[in-house]
């Protein structure tokens, strides 16, 4: 079975490394394991972007993990995460 490789931003690994809510922090990395191993999950909301791309969010606690998937790079690219009350 093919891992497929997930892509995170720099600020984004940052954010995650200063959640405060460790059982948050645990809940997102665990669905970012997930994605690797089965991209084919879904976020919660989505939405094309203006160059067409399926851009997905999944929302775990207060926090919105925002990607989009290149199945033909293999690739699952993590954009952005956000705390739900910054939005």
């Amino acid at each position: 079975m093919n891992q497929t490789l997930i892509y995170i931003h720099t600020l984004v690994a940052d954010h995650l490394n200063e959640l405060g809510n460790a059982k948050t922090k645990r809940d997102i990395e665990q669905f970012i394991t997930r994605l690797g191993s089965n991209p084919e999950l879904c976020g919660d909301y989505r939405q094309p972007d203006p160059r067409g791309r399926m851009i997905e969010v999944k929302l775990i606690g207060r926090q919105a993990i925002i990607f989009f998937k290149d199945p033909f790079a293999n690739l699952v690219k993590i954009i952005d995460i956000r705390n739900l009350e910054a939005l």
